[in-house]
């Protein structure tokens, strides 16, 4: 009998030699052959590779993909944010190290101003003909120095007697003033010298000024002070601030070999143009100021 599912010739046996499928059955009624004998038909290695297959894709949930993904995505978002974290720190770091130089230079600075002004107070003058270039920034200094504290004399004595306007009339004006006369006494030097044809540096031309403005510095001091105990010894304290910008701005010119060339103009008449200049911007800027503070001081009710 051939066996309806392998066709392999068997002679009376029920069942098939190679397939071992039933042959009554077959024989007696031919129904369609299921999946359970088909498997058993098939070879040893195609059924194991199939259950292979078969068990691996069982074992892979079908959102691994998804998972995978998401976990990259949260990796890349956590380096992310570790490396904005990173960087964070960094520029915080690098700020504080800024900040601790910017300290540290602004101490230097003070010590070595500190120094340079203790020796200059001693001997302005010869000290005027050794400095350089590297003291300019000294002389910007004391020039800063003589703006502030003249302009805290008119702000304590604004508060004093109890006038308007006191941090614009009596801080800022006269602030904003006395950088215009000193700007204008360093342009003058400038201009002199330069139609004079000399040779020289502006850094060096700042240095020595500001050096012979530091017994200014010391008598607004003083001013400071004495405007507790009397009007009439501070207000001379600070008008003798003044005059040393005066005496400055002619030391400077004339230790330079002014009139070496036939200019049109004299050197004497030059400086002297240059003084008018300045004393002409002192009486516009501050002259009403101090007239009043004379005024008050000489008034029997203003003095104390």
């Amino acid at each position: 009998m051939k066996c309806p599912v392998c066709n392999h010739e068997n002679g009376d046996a029920h069942f098939c030699e190679r397939c071992g499928s039933n042959l009554t059955q077959t024989t007696s009624s031919p129904t369609p052959v299921t999946n359970s004998e088909s498997a058993a038909s098939e070879p040893e290695y195609t059924r194991w590779s199939s259950t292979q297959a078969t068990s691996s894709q069982a074992s892979v949930p079908p959102n691994t993909p998804s998972i995978s993904i998401h976990k990259e995505q949260a990796r890349e978002s956590t380096g992310t944010n570790d490396h904005a974290s990173a960087g964070d720190n960094s520029s915080n770091q690098w700020n504080n190290i800024v900040q601790n130089e910017k300290v540290q230079q602004a101490k230097e600075v003070s010590k070595q101003y500190l120094s340079y002004f203790l020796s200059v107070l001693a001997r302005p003058y010869q000290t005027m003909k050794t400095v350089g270039d590297q003291h300019s920034l000294n002389g910007w200094l004391t020039m800063a120095l003589i703006a502030v504290l003249s302009s805290t004399y008119f702000l304590i004595t604004f508060s004093r007697i109890g006038m308007d306007g006191l941090f614009i009339g009596g801080f800022l004006r006269p602030l904003f003033f006395t950088v215009i006369i000193l700007i204008a006494s360093i342009a003058l030097m400038y201009a002199i010298l330069k139609i004079e044809k000399i040779t020289f540096r502006p850094k060096t031309l700042v240095a020595q000024f500001g050096t012979l403005l530091v017994p200014a510095v010391v008598s607004l001091v003083l001013a400071n002070l004495f405007i507790i105990i009397s009007y009439s010894i501070a207000i001379s304290l600070l008008a003798v601030s003044y005059i040393i910008i005066f005496v400055a701005l002619n030391s400077v010119l004339f230790q330079y070999p002014l009139n070496r060339t036939k200019a049109a103009i004299d050197s004497m008449y030059s400086v002297l143009i240059a003084n008018v200049v300045v004393f002409f911007i002192l009486y516009r800027l501050l002259g009403e100021i101090i007239i009043g503070l004379i005024g008050m001081m000489l008034s029997p009710f203003g003095r104390l």
